[in-house]
């Protein structure tokens, strides 16, 4: 193979839109059921957490001003992927919303 043939490429196949508020994928992590599927540098399996607050918003960032996609009520789990910086990336386990939880209004399923 000569060095031209090398740096010569194409990418095939069918380019999908994926919809961030149902699909938990985000440019460096996604659902370990996604694998396969989609490309991306991680995967993580989802650990399953419970809203220990009288309610918690699940909003599109990580900041308490962000857009707010879902609300939790007490004893709702939420599949969480990612734990950083106070807050937890993943998804509602009842309808599958995806965004952000402040940690502290969440706590391990055991």
């Amino acid at each position: 193979m000569t060095n031209a043939q090398r740096t010569s490429f194409s990418l095939d196949g069918p380019s999908i839109s994926l919809d961030e508020r149902v699909l938990a994928v985000r440019g460096d992590l996604a659902d370990l059921a996604l694998a396969g599927k989609l490309f991306v540098p991680h995967y993580a399996r989802p650990m399953a957490m419970r809203c220990i607050g009288a309610s918690a918003t699940v909003h599109a960032e990580a900041d308490a001003t962000a857009e707010v996609r879902a609300t939790l009520a007490k004893g709702e789990d939420f599949m969480a992927v990612d734990l950083s910086g106070g807050w937890a990336w993943g998804f509602c386990a009842q309808d599958h919303i995806v965004g952000y939880v402040p940690i502290d209004l969440l706590e391990q399923v055991k």
